[in-house]
């Protein structure tokens, strides 16, 4: 996967910024991070303008932990209390463990709601509290996510799935687009285990040979976190045969499609973690571009 293989199209439908404000019982430390300990401390974050279409919601939560007297879980299960100008109610969100270094373990997960059950207009608030004994979670502005089902909404540039660049369009004949929305650039990853996660929207990534003395790229990963009954709906768009490939969070296929033109595939989640997409081809096509459109629904 090359640097710039693979794109977020975000469609921002009339909304932006960051998400603001973002309150905690503790000041944050250098780095930005406020750590809380589970016993008596909160995180909050307030966004405004949500006001795009779609029925579905989803969070995203990325955060580091310290201070685990035993060792550290696969899983690790939060409390969200989430309200609206409607509404105002708590969901538990499973958050899987995505890295370790030092003392300092980090967790990310995702959350897919409903825009009725939330009564969501523009206004959402999302605050937590609790979590491990004596453990403390490193929270900042930047750690929760929002996304519409058509469009993009970010508190940050970076995220779970490592960082990530604002660039220009790619313009396309072959590649169906709608109004030059921007684009974020994923970096490269070495494989399977490396793969960014990625959210539900549009993303542009490239596959084939790019000449001589250059090896052929042939295959791109990504992984999205599921919960069991998610619905994962893959839609892909390609010049040439590509072979899209879905595996489980134990490496196992469940899913996979093949061909060239306009290609779909729904899978049904029975069980929770990260699930892997790979996108490959096995003859030597001269470089062509790809559209994949991810969409995750209860």
């Amino acid at each position: 996967m090359r640097g710039k293989a693979i794109g977020l199209l975000a469609l921002v439908l009339g909304f932006g910024g960051l998400a603001s404000p973002f309150s905690a019982s503790r000041a944050p430390d250098s780095s930005g991070f406020a750590w809380i300990p589970t016993e008596t401390g909160y995180a909050q974050w307030q966004f405004y303008d949500l006001s795009w279409e779609g029925q579905y919601l989803c969070l995203e939560l990325f955060l580091h932990t310290r201070g685990w007297r035993a060792a550290p879980p696969s899983f690790l299960s939060l409390s969200l209390r989430l309200s609206t100008f409607g509404a105002a109610l708590t969901k538990n969100i499973a958050l899987q463990r995505v890295g370790e270094k030092g003392e300092i373990v980090s967790y990310f997960g995702q959350m897919i709601l409903s825009r009725r059950e939330l009564g969501l207009g523009s206004y959402l608030s999302v605050r937590i509290s609790g979590g491990p004994s004596g453990v403390e979670l490193g929270l900042s502005a930047s750690s929760l996510r929002v996304f519409g089902e058509r469009t993009f909404y970010a508190g940050s540039d970076g995220g779970a799935g490592g960082p990530v660049v604002l660039n220009s369009p790619i313009s396309s004949a072959s590649v169906p687009s709608s109004s030059s929305p921007p684009e974020k650039i994923v970096w490269e990853c070495e494989g399977m285990e490396d793969a960014p996660y990625v959210s539900p929207g549009r993303y542009r990534g490239e596959l084939g040979w790019s000449g001589p003395g250059k090896p052929l790229d042939s295959k791109d990963w990504l992984r999205v976190n599921l919960n069991v009954g998610h619905i994962l709906e893959l839609r892909v768009s390609a010049p040439n045969p590509v072979s899209v490939q879905l595996l489980d969070p134990h490496g196992r296929e469940v899913g996979r499609i093949s061909g060239s033109g306009e290609l779909g595939l729904t899978f049904q989640a029975s069980l929770r973690g990260s699930h892997y997409i790979c996108i490959s081809v096995s003859q030597g096509f001269p470089t062509f571009p790809y559209v994949l459109d991810i969409s995750i629904r209860r």
